[in-house]
This record gives structure tokens, C-alpha cells and sequence, in this order.
């Protein structure tokens, strides 16, 4: 009866081998195996424009924001309307950023589960080196990886 170290639809280690689709690779014909990480400078650049463009536009909006309330004359007949008017803008424009912020948050989250570039698995046969699984999610990758690193140890 074999032992089984992690299971989904793609991926099945056991403690008679892997399988990877309908790829079976016995345990005892891995010589070999590691890991590697590849598209990682892209996507770093690209994390780090995007956020970098986001806080320019924070920062220019409040820019803006302060030279056009300069511009107010507060001392006119009006002066009530303005302030409550910008009482009235702060609430809405605050409103709106926090769910902005809590937006921007999720996507940072995934951005850490799946945005550190495409985690793979090799293994050398005797046939040579096969990549035998790729995936950009990393807690899923690391839960494989972990269960091959247990199925070869408890088959050693």
C-alpha cells in the first residue's frame, strides 16, 4: 500500500513515485532533484513600476490638491460653502481611497502568492534532466516540492 504525500488534479506524490499529468516517474529512477526560479527580473521591474506610478499619482493628486485650495479665497461671502464643501470632498475622496488601499492590498497579496516568476521541478533519470512541474503559485509550489522531499526521504 503506498503512502500518499500530496494529491490535486495534476500532481500526485506517493511513496512509489510521481505522477505529473499522466507522466509517471518511479522514485528508485530519480537520481536527482531540485528546484529552480526563472522570470523573477520582469516581474520585479513590473511590480516595481506599477507601484512606483501609483504613489507618483498619490503624491502629484495632493499636489494638486494643495495648489488649487491656495487658490480659494476664503475670506469672501462664500467662505462657509468652501470649507464645507472640502469637509464634504475629504469624506467622499478618503471613502473612495480606502477602498482603493484595500483593493491595492488583495492585489499584493497576490502578487506574493503568485508573482515571484515560474517556480519549477527538475529531476535527472537516466534518460537525463526533465521538467516535471511549473507553476507561478508558490505556496502550492512549495507544497509539492516538500512532499517529493519527503517521499524520497522515507524511500531512501
Amino acid at each position: 500500500m503506498a503512502t500518499t504525500y500530496y494529491r490535486d488534479h495534476v500532481v500526485h506524490i506517493s511513496s512509489d513515485g510521481v505522477r505529473v499529468d499522466d507522466t509517471w516517474y518511479p522514485l528508485e529512477t530519480l537520481s536527482y532533484i531540485w528546484h529552480s526560479r526563472s522570470g523573477r527580473l520582469v516581474r520585479g521591474v513590473y511590480m516595481l513600476a506599477t507601484r512606483g506610478g501609483a504613489i507618483l499619482l498619490i503624491i502629484g493628486l495632493l499636489i494638486a490638491a494643495g495648489m488649487a485650495a491656495r487658490r480659494i479665497d476664503f475670506d469672501g461671502p462664500d467662505s462657509t460653502m468652501y470649507v464645507a464643501g472640502g469637509i464634504l470632498g475629504i469624506i467622499v475622496i478618503g471613502g473612495i481611497v480606502a477602498f482603493s488601499v484595500e483593493g491595492l492590498l488583495d492585489l499584493l497579496d497576490r502578487a506574493h502568492d503568485h508573482g515571484k516568476g515560474v517556480h519549477e521541478i527538475w529531476v535527472r533519470t537516466r534518460s537525463g534532466d526533465s521538467m516535471i512541474y511549473s507553476t507561478t503559485d508558490s505556496p502550492k509550489f512549495g507544497q509539492i516540492y516538500r512532499a517529493l522531499q519527503r517521499a524520497v526521504e522515507q524511500s531512501a
